[in-house]
């Protein structure tokens, strides 16, 4: 293949990569202040969730902060 077209996958790669970190902060702190709202246990919860179910959170972070950019 030519060379233009890794370079296009690349320049495609890293868009999608700067979109998704960007979701996905907005997720963690979204989900971290509604954790905080509910107190300790909503913390306690939130970083057991972190621990034993890190797929899934960041699954979730990523889908809660497009949610929420897409919802502007």
């Amino acid at each position: 293949m030519e060379p233009i077209f890794y370079i296009g996958i690349g320049f495609l790669l890293l868009i999608a990569g700067y979109f998704l970190i960007k979701y996905f902060f907005i997720g963690v702190v979204f989900l971290f202040v509604w954790a905080a709202e509910q107190g300790f246990i909503g913390v306690a919860a939130y970083f057991a969730c972190w621990f034993f179910l890190f797929p899934v959170m960041l699954v979730a972070c990523i889908v809660t902060g497009a949610a929420i950019k897409w919802s502007n």
